[in-house]
């Protein structure tokens, strides 16, 4: 009787130490999830905004995002080229139009991104919920009164 207690707080301690690498990759996927929903959300807003300009002509006027849901009124001096961000603080000048396409492009891929990282914390949460269970489990029948015949 004293080896199966002695397994059973073996269990017991390796279920609970899985528990907490868990609770840590849990932390770690939804801090990425964070990440890439508000890396989409500037890259849509960009879209949107650059979408919009196509429609314009030089010289009008439009409201211009500048973040925090603040905008600026700014008439277009150019509304066929623009300057952007392609990594590493670099900027290019580029056509709208090419823009446009590659912010797709771009928001395809955080999609994706996303949609791998819901699945990974989906499995991870499921199997910490399955290993809380079997935890509590065994924490019951440790703690419950043995019966003698």
């Amino acid at each position: 009787m004293a080896s199966t207690q002695v397994k059973e707080e073996d269990v017991i301690r390796q279920i609970a130490a899985e528990i907490r690498v868990l609770e840590g990759s849990i932390g770690l996927l939804q801090s990425r999830f964070d990440i890439v929903r508000a890396a989409i959300n500037e890259v849509t807003l960009a879209h949107n905004t650059l979408e919009g300009i196509t429609k314009l002509q030089d010289g009008e006027s439009t409201l211009v995002p500048v973040g925090a849901g603040s905008y600026v009124r700014m008439q277009l001096a150019d509304s066929k080229k623009l300057v952007m961000g392609i990594g590493a603080g670099v900027a290019v000048e580029k056509d709208v139009e090419t823009s446009v396409t590659e912010l797709k492009g771009r928001l395809e891929e955080l999609e994706k991104a996303r949609t791998s990282i819901q699945q990974q914390l989906d499995q991870t949460s499921a199997r910490y919920q399955q290993d809380r269970e079997a935890l509590e489990d065994l924490l019951r029948r440790q703690n419950a009164p043995t019966r003698t015949n």
